[in-house]
């Protein structure tokens, strides 16, 4: 009996390769509507947001989306 690799590892396989090419178009997380992303933040600062985030019982992705709502 011969030994057949599954088409779906594959064509990721392939899909993985064409995304990482130099031209290849930007892929944007999302959890419902809203998009994840990545940022880096000092740890005085993480503990000055995650104090703030707990005196107001919000997570820190709350808080943070709260403060950048709030900018004018």
């Amino acid at each position: 009996m011969a030994i057949v690799k599954k088409k779906a590892a594959a064509e990721a396989t392939a899909k993985a390769f064409i995304a990482g090419a130099p031209d290849a178009q930007k892929t944007i997380k999302r959890a419902g509507k809203k998009a994840i992303i990545t940022v880096s933040i000092g740890p005085e600062m993480l503990a000055k947001v995650d104090a703030w985030a707990a005196e107001r019982n919000m997570s820190r992705a709350a808080a943070i989306s709260f403060a950048i709502s709030n900018l004018n």
